[in-house]
C-alpha cells in the first residue's frame, strides 16, 4: 500500500477526493419502481401476494422471535397448474391466528408445505390455509 509523507501533498490528494466524491454521488438517480429492471421487479411484485395466492415451500426454520416460519418458495399455482419459481427465494411467513403457530412450528426443517398466503394490512405474508405436507 503506498502511503504519502508529505503533508502538503496528503492536503491535495484529500481536497482533490472531497471535490470529486459528491459529484461522483449526487450523478446517480435513485431507482424508481417503474425503472427496475425485469430481474429484480419481477420477484418484487410476485412476491407481494396481494390476493391469496397458493404455493409450495420448503421450511427453513421457525422464528420463534416473530411467531413465524421461513420457507423457501419452490412453486406457485396459477388457478390451472403449479409453476416451478426459477430462482431460490426465501421469506418469512405468518400464521393467520395464535391457533395455527404450533401447527406451523411444528413441521421439521425440509418439510414441503402447500399454503394460500395473503398479505395483510401491515405488509406480512399470512398463511390463509395450510393444505399439508
Amino acid at each position: 500500500m503506498y502511503r504519502c509523507y508529505n503533508p502538503a501533498m496528503r492536503r491535495v490528494v484529500v481536497a482533490a477526493l472531497l471535490l470529486v466524491l459528491p459529484a461522483s454521488v449526487s450523478a446517480q438517480e435513485p431507482l424508481q419502481p417503474g425503472d427496475l429492471p425485469p430481474e429484480i421487479e419481477v420477484p418484487i411484485t410476485q412476491m407481494r401476494f396481494d390476493h391469496p395466492t397458493r404455493i409450495e415451500g420448503r421450511v427453513l426454520y421457525p422464528d420463534t422471535y416473530d411467531d413465524a416460519i421461513w420457507i423457501e418458495w419452490l412453486r406457485v399455482h396459477d388457478g390451472k397448474q403449479w409453476h416451478n419459481i426459477s430462482d431460490q427465494r426465501q421469506f418469512v411467513i405468518y400464521p393467520a391466528d395464535d391457533k395455527m403457530w404450533p401447527t406451523l412450528k411444528a413441521f421439521p426443517k425440509g418439510t414441503v408445505l402447500r399454503l394460500t398466503i395473503q398479505r395483510d394490512k401491515d405488509g406480512k405474508r399470512r398463511v390463509l390455509f395450510l393444505e399439508g405436507a
